[in-house]
């Protein structure tokens, strides 16, 4: 399920190396960043902020697990030597946060569009409250739908490659019949709502733009561009992989494309906090202040040790 034979050169494997380093530890950098960005309080009171932060916080996660299978696929790595953490709760966690991130992303999208289609209403819809029990239903929904994937029909061979070979059903059902199913329901069906959504959202945001104040049309643009610059990463990215893993099934000859599917598909991941940052300058405004605020933070702080440590010399010298 995870590896193939088709053999490899040593520059295949260098460049493998280069792009999976600069690819995951970039994106995790990026995500960090995004926090820094999300975390502050005048964002995520927002309850598309909260959702932006949701979906960084879900982005890592399924960063992380794309990073164990990446080691795992390209080289052979076992970080985990037991059979259920590598090829079963591995694999649940990761198409539950892919899930998780598409539907977050989706929802952004239809938060956006309905603050500018009913902007009264959306005061009452549109809370952080219901941002929250949004997430967890998506968590909760994803994560009972995908238990098919902790069934213990998912094995290892003599060579430590997960197969579900074991049971010809369960092999039909998660090669054959699933990946065009969750290629639908987590990628087709988000991508056809993002996009509708946000062409609505672009437009409506163009008509109203001359009735907003300066402060809200800042904060809305912010939040529309790196909205739509979501959309646009995530078809980019993720559908690429959908197609991939629905006809590979059938065409063995794509098989060894598994490894760069997998790291174009990780860009998404990790890639968020990069596109805000060129589409979106209020974005990197707030960057910069949340630097500058850290950086006064850290001058406070030592300015206080070395008043603090002066104080204490000058105690000891009046004693003496």
């Amino acid at each position: 399920m995870n590896s193939t034979e088709y053999p490899v050169t040593e520059e295949e494997i260098a460049y493998t190396a280069i792009l999976g380093t600069i690819v995951y530890i970039g994106g995790f950098i990026g995500n960090f960043l995004s926090l820094t960005i999300f975390v502050r309080e005048d964002i995520r009171h927002v309850s598309t902020g909260l959702l932006f932060l949701f979906l960084t916080i879900s982005n890592s996660f399924q960063l992380l697990t794309l990073t164990i299978e990446f080691i795992d696929v390209a080289y052979n790595i076992r970080l985990f030597a037991c059979v259920v953490i590598r090829c079963r709760i591995l694999y649940w966690f990761q198409n539950i946060f892919r899930a998780l991130s598409s539907y977050t992303a989706c929802t952004i999208s239809c938060d956006r569009m309905f603050r500018a289609l009913y902007p009264i209403r959306a005061k009452q819809v549109c809370t952080c409250r219901v941002a929250w029990r949004i997430v967890c239903i998506y968590y909760f929904v994803f994560a009972c739908s995908l238990t098919f994937y902790l069934l213990p029909f998912m094995q290892e061979n003599s060579d430590g490659i997960c197969i579900t070979s074991s049971d010809p059903t369960y092999d039909k059902f998660l090669s054959v019949i699933w990946p065009p199913i969750r290629t639908v329901v987590v990628c087709v069906l988000p991508v056809s709502i993002m996009i509708s959504t946000n062409i609505f959202l672009w437009r409506r945001v163009r008509e109203s733009r001359r009735r907003t104040s300066p402060l809200s049309s800042h904060t809305d643009r912010m939040l529309i561009f790196i909205t739509i610059s979501n959309v646009l990463a995530f078809i980019i990215t993720q559908i690429p992989f959908h197609v991939y893993a629905t006809i590979v099934r059938y065409k063995q000859s794509i098989e060894h494309m598994r490894t760069p599917m997998l790291l174009w598909s990780s860009l998404y991941f990790g890639i968020g906090f990069y596109i805000y940052s060129l589409t979106s300058p209020y974005f990197r405004s707030k960057f910069l202040l949340s630097l500058r605020h850290c950086f006064q933070r850290q001058n406070s702080n030592r300015i206080h040790q070395q008043i603090q440590q002066y104080t204490i010399s000058q105690r000891n010298q009046s004693k003496k």
